[in-house]
């Protein structure tokens, strides 16, 4: 049997009424940005997080009172998160003027989040299960791995009442998952997922030519993780590479933002994970442009700032320890799922 090394119980519930908003608010923003109307905060305020680690997933069930969510750019900046959110009801809901599909999500129904973009919702009193699970695991397999933030999957098809009572049943036996068995459910998971989530893009002229493009988006992708750090990388060396026509490279990037806002946010992120990184405060952020590709540091700089509203050396000296304060936050509250959420 696994050790229970992968469970984490977070909750205020037992704190005095006064403490236990502000030590929900500061464990949550590990990921996500949360208010709530005085009233919530002060009266019977509850909440609580049961988390197991699946594998190289995470499975979480929350249960709190109405709140209001956000995830911004300062969040992503600041977490780095190239991930993919699940997101089932057991009780209440979720409702959201950035939904794709709908605005609320249906009882049994889903909703799917991508952690590398802004959103924003609210919640009523809920129950949820989350999902999160790292974008390798599934991006291969969606024909727009960008165009599902906040994208309401419906009961009205199967495959999303079948995947939502699987993620119900993993939760529930979750503890006693092997290693070996974790590897299978992330490879069902993401089939499932991914079906779902190509399907809810409807069928026409259009999503059955992307369809056809699937294998070529996965083969431009490969290219551009394995290539984003060349200086020297630009859309005719890469098409020529791929052995496509600049305009079918083009074409095809059209739906991903373009070419050159594809590699730089292949090049931003991975400069996240280089300055989020303790061990590398003290590399001058001259050597980190150069290594994720930029010409110079101002250009990363300017760069930097205008994707996620603040300075590599704001998320350097975030990413510190030292300046990471918890002052709410008592020593007998288990917060390790924060950690498994920023080390997936």
């Amino acid at each position: 049997m696994p050790e229970q090394s992968n469970h984490s119980f977070f909750t205020v519930n037992d704190l005095p009424m006064s403490k236990r908003y502000d030590v929900w608010q500061d464990s949550i923003d590990c990921i996500f940005q949360v208010d709530a109307l005085p009233e919530v905060r002060k009266e019977e305020f509850t909440a609580s997080l049961d988390a197991h680690l699946v594998g190289s997933m995470m499975l979480a069930r929350t249960i709190s009172k109405h709140q209001f969510w956000s995830r911004t750019a300062s969040n992503i900046a600041a977490d780095g998160m190239d991930h993919y959110m699940v997101q089932f009801y057991y009780d209440g809901g979720m409702a959201s003027d950035d939904g794709k599909n709908g605005t609320e999500i249906e009882s049994g129904g889903l909703l799917v989040q991508d952690l590398t973009q802004v959103a924003s919702a609210t919640t009523s009193d809920f129950d949820n299960l989350v999902l999160v699970l790292p974008r390798p695991i599934l991006e291969n397999k969606l024909i727009l791995p960008e165009d599902h933030n906040m994208r309401f999957l419906s009961t009205k098809d199967p495959m999303v009442r079948i995947l939502a009572d699987q993620l119900v049943s993993i939760k529930k036996n979750a503890s006693s998952v092997t290693v070996e068995q974790s590897s299978i459910l992330e490879t069902v998971i993401s089939e499932m997922l991914s079906c779902c989530l190509n399907t809810a893009m409807g069928e026409n002229s259009e999503t059955r030519q992307q369809r056809k493009n699937v294998q070529t988006m996965v083969a431009i992708r490969r290219y551009f993780r394995k290539n984003f750090s060349s200086p020297d990388l630009n859309p005719a060396r890469a098409a020529q590479d791929l052995g496509l026509s600049r305009s079918r490279l083009y074409t095809l990037m059209e739906d991903h933002g373009g070419v050159h806002s594809y590699v730089r946010n292949l090049r931003l992120r991975h400069a996240l994970s280089i300055l989020s990184n303790p061990a590398t405060q003290h590399r001058p952020l001259y050597d980190i442009a150069l290594e994720c590709g930029f010409a110079s540091d101002s250009s990363f700089i300017r760069a930097f700032r205008e994707k996620f509203d603040m300075t590599p050396g704001d998320v350097r000296q975030g990413a510190l320890p030292a300046n990471k304060s918890a002052p709410h936050t008592s020593p007998s509250i288990d917060t390790r799922y924060e950690n498994w959420l920023n080390t997936l």
